[in-house]
């Protein structure tokens, strides 16, 4: 449901309205100057040390230590090789940015980066000072996060904000938890004049591959959107984009006014992350619940650019056979869900590979990968093999759709025994839909899919990134 009740949990994400607001202050009309056009790609790193937006993504901690509940940064120096992670919030004790932890990075095999906490604001770092990962893209232009013990985040690296000479089409798939029912996948044009950026040609699925035409569990079902603009300004999270564009707010501060809305950044790749926000329940003023569904469902969407041309048998080749790094995230619901670190693509595949396979079945465009023993690619003996996990896992990509450039809405995902959360301990496949294509000139897949084989039932998000 896109109601507040599915989105309870997300009362508590912090800086309520705060993109609004310093959207305001900032001057909405002001232009934004950079940014990435149409088909171009950044091939130097940002300077040290970078800071990303980091969007916020729905899952509790059951000991209630911490959560990755608020829109953040992550700010990573190679040099001194130190991260920090700061929110801005005006609710409860905090009032403006605070550090919530901060440490040593330590770089892995293939690029992995290792953050060791050790100063922490809550009980989060006491409890989990190791075992947290970061994946980075070519050129620092994005990544993802996934700290022991809370839901994996996005990052993009919102310098500048989107500048496009031409229009760009980009796809995108929703992050869980979120009802299959609702916005599964989707493509969106983005054109920019200034500061406003608009987003026309929307077109939302869900699961099964049907158009969304209205969202029924939002007040009075209203149409689906097919265009809406938005704002980038300068923000305490880089240059994003406030979508819808005006948002309103009547007096802010406590009992404030706004409309649901979201906030995007977009990279210097053309990385894509949309961070879905509500408001209702805690303005308390029901006639603005729920939040702005104009590209994702759930928490919120990943997107990257569409090829400008399909995927050839021998691009299709390069994108099966390269090794990437990434994340599985699998949520029944906030108090339910699953967050490992994933490797898929070997030097040379494994014989375990085999096995995950029913007799009989043929593959068409096969990854084959897994997690890592214990959740923990920088163990000794897996930096030793290289930094590379269990074979456990097969993403069957399927046929790419022969209207969309890098769409395959005919995944395939085997779960095998040996996957830890596989509860069923025989090999079970889902069906799933995928999007391809590069960033930086490097490969990146994003998936989602329904599982209602395993325990428990839920949505699955897998997002990799090529290491190699």
């Amino acid at each position: 449901m896109r109601t507040t009740k599915r989105i309870e949990a997300m009362k508590r994400v912090e800086a309520i309205g705060v993109f609004a607001l310093l959207s305001l202050l900032t001057g909405l009309a002001a232009g934004c100057a950079g940014g990435s056009g149409k088909g171009s790609t950044v091939t130097t790193s940002q300077s040290s040390p970078r800071t990303y937006f980091a969007a916020a993504v729905a899952g509790e901690n059951p000991d209630n230590i911490d959560s990755s509940l608020s829109l953040a940064t992550y700010t990573i120096d190679d040099t001194a090789d130190t991260f920090a992670q700061f929110t801005y919030s005006f609710t409860g004790t905090q009032e403006g940015p605070q550090m919530n932890y901060s440490g040593s990075t330590t770089a892995l095999s293939r690029g992995l980066l290792s953050l060791g906490i050790d100063f922490s604001s809550g009980a989060f770092g006491k409890s989990y000072p190791t075992g947290n990962f970061a994946i980075e893209l070519a050129g620092q232009a994005g990544g993802l996060v996934n700290l022991q013990g809370m839901p994996f985040v996005p990052l993009v690296a919102a310098q500048d904000c989107p500048s496009f000479t031409t229009t760009q089409t980009f796809q995108f798939v929703s992050i869980p938890p979120w009802n299959p029912l609702d916005t599964a996948y989707g493509r969106v044009d983005i054109s920019t004049s200034g500061s406003t950026v608009t987003f026309n040609n929307i077109q939302q699925f869900t699961s099964t591959g049907s158009q969304v035409t209205s969202y029924p569990d939002l007040t009075n079902n209203p149409s689906a959107i097919t265009s809406t603009t938005g704002a980038c300004s300068s923000t305490f999270y880089g240059n994003t984009v406030s979508v819808p564009n005006p948002l309103t707010i009547t007096n802010p501060g406590v009992g404030q006014s706004v409309t649901p809305g979201a906030i995007v950044g977009i990279g210097p790749s053309n990385l894509l992350v949309e961070a879905n926000k509500s408001y209702g329940s805690e303005a308390g003023n029901s006639s603005t619940s729920g939040y702005q569904p104009f590209l994702g469902a759930g928490t919120g969407a990943m997107g990257l650019p569409q090829p400008s041309s399909p995927f050839s048998s021998t691009s299709i080749n390069a994108l099966t056979g390269a090794q990437y790094l990434g994340v599985f995230w699998g949520s029944g619901s906030v108090h339910d869900w699953s967050s490992l670190v994933a490797s898929f693509g070997f030097p040379s595949l494994l014989s375990s590979c085999a096995s995950i396979i029913p007799p009989g079945v043929t593959l068409t465009n096969p990854i084959y990968g897994g997690d890592f023993p214990d959740n923990n690619p920088g163990s000794a003996a897996v930096q030793a093999n290289g930094g590379y996990g269990n074979c456990d896992f097969v993403i069957d990509l399927g046929a790419q759709d022969s209207a969309n450039n890098g769409l395959f809405p005919k995944s395939i995902v085997y779960v095998g025994p040996g996957f830890p959360i596989n509860t069923t301990k025989s090999t079970y496949s889902f069906n799933a839909t995928a999007i391809a294509g590069q960033l930086n000139g490097k490969f990146a897949i994003f998936l989602i899919g329904v599982d209602t084989t395993g325990t428990p039932n839920q949505t699955w998000g897998i997002y990799l990134l090529q290491s190699n």
